[in-house]
């Protein structure tokens, strides 16, 4: 992990934490772009915005207290899908805000918004669609998920980005499926 100290000072306090928070609530990280997450351009290389979203992840996971509930089950999260809209560029020294939340979920895919925010302007946006999987390869739908939360929530409404997403993994799979049946 290329964000290794930033990792420690935002997932540790966050894991640890004895006040938990809601699944749907907006979780904030606070961050600046340093020296080294700049390219040869002078700004913050493309890469480290999904290094940042997988702090953000984390963030939530640790927060929500889902990441020590999904473990004791022998689940991990996986991403599969992340599309990110870059509208400015951030460079050293400048401080910005990481917003992550949850939007919703289908089947066995969450779906997640992360909004890079800084001196009040969006400079990029991501769409994320994770899945939880089990030992063995096993598929943990998200269902099982809330209820290992012990949470009985509906998903709100995905945008058809969202869902578009969803279907391209679920025709993926389908044809690694049937790939390995003949």
């Amino acid at each position: 992990m290329n964000l290794f100290f930033r990792f420690l000072r935002i997932f540790l306090p966050a894991f640890f934490t004895k006040k938990r928070t809601g699944l749907m609530d907006v979780h904030t990280v606070r961050s600046s772009v340093w020296i080294g997450d700049q390219d040869p351009l002078g700004h913050m290389t493309n890469s480290r915005y999904s290094s940042f979203t997988d702090l953000g992840t984390m963030n939530y996971m640790g927060r929500t207290g889902a990441l020590m509930t999904y473990r004791k089950r022998g689940w991990s999260p996986i991403i599969q899908h992340e599309s990110i809209t870059f509208y400015r560029m951030m460079k050293f020294p400048q401080k910005f805000e990481l917003t992550t939340q949850l939007v919703g979920w289908a089947d066995c895919y969450i779906c997640f918004r992360h909004q890079f925010h800084s001196k009040g302007k969006l400079i990029a946006e991501s769409r994320m669609v994770a899945r939880l999987v089990g030992r063995g390869r096993k598929k943990v739908d998200t269902q099982m998920a809330l209820e290992a939360m012990g949470l009985n929530l509906e998903s709100p409404q995905l945008s058809q980005r969202y869902l578009d997403a969803i279907a391209d993994l679920q025709a993926k799979d389908a044809a690694r499926n049937a790939e390995r049946s003949t």
